[in-house]
């Protein structure tokens, strides 16, 4: 069961064991042309303005790793010749689901790996700040695994249920995107924020602003900050919250294979 999962699968392992390299490489790169440059910021943006195009990657894993591990199945029909062996279903979902899912998240933490030590490079560049940048808190830590394994199940999920490619790819789309776009609202308020009292020759404190203190005169007086040593505490909270989804996504493909004439 398990070489042959690798053999149905091995394109999508291999493509993204390749892009994995290539992002790698171009981070690696750029982290060595920073550490000469006479400022460090013209490089890190040169490179930032696509690395923050990546918290979508997980969609990429839902479509192509996700989507057609069941649909595609199904709509060939080979699930039925599965079956009729002495593989249960049970096993054949769950070594399906078990060797991909593994493979996904050991992908998602080599990612965060690789953007951490990038950010590393940059210790004076001031919006290289993890945890205060929307998209470096999700592709660094635990959240970058957990978000890729989201990803798959959400992928897993809707080809599953709906049992077509297609329409799975665009439902993936959708849940992926709302939920992402949600969790980014909803992060702030992972902890109540601390209020910080500044004034003009005071430093912009380190960690996520949320909100700002107004005076009776609509003047900044103070900024509602989640410090930066919250990092660890957000990462888990917000990888428990993905992990938990993924785990209800990986039921219902469960209830969906059982129930499949």
């Amino acid at each position: 069961m398990y070489w042959m999962t690798y053999r149905q699968h091995r394109t999508q392992l291999l493509v993204s064991a390749a892009l994995l390299a290539v992002i790698g490489a171009v981070l690696l790169i750029n982290g060595l042309l920073a550490s000469g440059a006479a400022d460090p910021r013209e490089s890190f943006k040169d490179i930032y303005v696509y690395l923050s195009w990546l918290p979508v990657a997980p969609i990429a894993v839902g479509v192509f790793w996700g989507t057609p591990l069941l649909a595609a199945e199904f709509e060939r029909g080979t699930h039925r010749l599965a079956w009729t062996q002495s593989v249960s279903r049970a096993r054949w979902l769950a070594v399906k689901l078990g060797t991909l899912g593994l493979a996904v998240a050991v992908a998602g933490g080599v990612f965060g790996l690789m953007v951490q030590a990038w950010i590393d490079g940059y210790p004076t560049v001031r919006a290289a700040d993890r945890f205060g940048d929307i998209a470096l808190f999700s592709m660094t830590g635990v959240a970058a695994p957990a978000w890729w394994l989201f990803g798959f199940a959400v992928g897993t999920a809707a080809g599953a249920l709906l049992r077509r490619t297609l329409p799975a790819i665009a439902v993936t789309i959708v849940i992926f995107v709302l939920v992402m776009v949600g969790l980014f609202r909803l992060r702030e308020d992972y902890a109540e924020p601390v209020e910080v009292r500044i004034d003009h020759q005071s430093e912009v404190p380190h960690g996520m602003i949320v909100g700002t203190l107004l005076d009776a005169e609509d003047n900044t007086v103070g900024l509602r900050v989640q410090p930066a040593d919250r990092y660890w505490r957000f990462q888990w909270t917000e990888a428990g919250i993905l992990l938990a989804a993924a785990a209800l996504l990986t039921g219902a493909t469960a209830v969906a294979v059982r129930r499949r004439p």
